[in-house]
């Protein structure tokens, strides 16, 4: 069973709010408010200003306003993300920009503890160490 995706195709313009407990892949235009559970994607060449609140974002177009993604911002090479930013990570590809204000979460269970030193890696309850690749 394939699972249904919003899209906004390119030859469309939203201008409100749009929410959606599924994914929604947008290759238009879209001002206001957007609010989706799962992913949004948004395709190359097309503009979303707007507040956004997502899972996650892929923008390979034009994202302007207050973004609140709550997993992974995906900026690929042909991206823009500008505006005031929260995620708990950010990848952006070579070419890919992101500009203004950045902030980001953090998961506590992410974070390393004084037993768990950055330059081991905990793998089954046992430490391993890691090594230097220098020639």
């Amino acid at each position: 069973m394939v699972e249904s995706l919003t899209l906004i195709d390119r030859y469309t313009s939203v201008d409100g709010t749009l929410s959606s407990s599924r994914d929604i892949r947008i290759e238009g235009e879209l001002r206001g408010t957007l609010r989706c559970e799962g992913s949004v994607q948004i395709a190359e060449g097309a503009r979303v200003d707007a507040t956004v609140e997502a899972g996650g974002i892929t923008v390979a177009g034009t994202l302007r306003g207050t973004i609140d993604c709550r997993g992974k911002l995906h900026v690929l090479k042909t991206g823009l993300v500008a505006g005031t930013i929260t995620t708990r990570l950010l990848v952006i590809e070579e070419g890919g920009r992101c500009e203004g204000e950045l902030s980001m979460t953090v998961d506590p269970n992410l974070l390393p503890t004084a037993s768990s030193p950055l330059d081991s890696r905990s793998t089954s309850g046992r430490m391993v160490e890691t090594e230097s690749l220098e020639s």
